[in-house]
């Protein structure tokens, strides 16, 4: 089978998506440690004890943000050099979470761009 553009598109979805997860990963980062600074230097005891709570809700958003951002980088790198389907598969779903419409895309396009992957690794067994 000829090599086809689909998994150089999914490669490309895959990493703009990755790059908009850890661009908006930023702003979750900032709302956490600004919102848990300012509520931690106000008088009120009763309210300082919420500073903990900017971090709790906004720093696993963005733990998540740069994870799922780095992993669809990978991912469309493999899916780029048509090697580690598995990863590349991974890092189209976590496409996903970094831009939702680019990922949905991402993944339909690496699950059509299978046979070209598993040719590629074929022919390096040989």
């Amino acid at each position: 089978m000829a090599q086809t553009s689909k998994a150089t598109v999914a490669g490309v979805l895959d990493i703009i998506a990755g790059i908009s997860g850890l661009v908006g990963g930023i702003p979750l980062l900032v709302l956490a440690l600004v919102g848990s600074g300012i509520l931690g230097t106000l008088p009120d005891p009763e309210v300082r004890r919420l500073a903990i709570l900017p971090m709790a809700l906004f720093l696993p958003l963005a733990l998540l943000c740069f994870v799922s951002g780095v992993l669809a980088i990978a991912g469309g790198i493999a899916a780029f050099n048509r090697r580690r389907w598995g990863l590349a598969v991974a890092g189209s779903i976590a496409a996903v979470f970094g831009f939702f419409p680019v990922g949905i895309a991402a993944v339909v396009f690496t699950i059509l761009a299978e046979s070209e992957f598993q040719q590629t690794n074929r022919a390096e067994a040989l």
